[in-house]
């Protein structure tokens, strides 16, 4: 492997390191027990869709070098996985957007109802 596939392969699991911890914290703070208040949730729910997309783009940008690599077989298993992993974050992002709407109308009602 050469440096540079090292590099964004590192950048990758770091993004995806992160996007899990923000993920944890999302998911605490929308919890039915938790009982946090509206802006936590919306700060968390912000630093959710941010590290999805600073996750997408350390994919995208290693999907993108991959393409343009000579190909073998390395570099074929590679680029595999890294579409297995944009697939599956494009799964997380229509679910983690359908869960913050959700909880937005959750929030709007509870708001309403006080």
């Amino acid at each position: 492997m050469d440096q540079k596939l090292i590099s964004l392969r590192q950048q990758e699991i770091e993004t995806s390191i992160v996007f899990i911890r923000v993920q944890l914290v999302y998911l605490d703070a929308t919890a039915p027990y938790a009982g946090k208040p509206e802006s936590e949730l919306k700060e968390a729910a912000e630093g959710y869709r941010k590290a999805i997309e600073l996750y997408d783009d350390a994919l995208q940008e290693l999907r993108e070098y991959l393409l343009a690599a000579e190909p073998s077989e390395a570099i074929a298993m590679e680029l595999e996985h890294t579409e297995r992993l944009i697939n599956a974050l494009e799964k997380e992002k229509r679910m983690g957007s359908k869960l913050i709407e959700r909880h937005i109308k959750l929030t709007g009602r509870q708001a309403e109802e006080e």
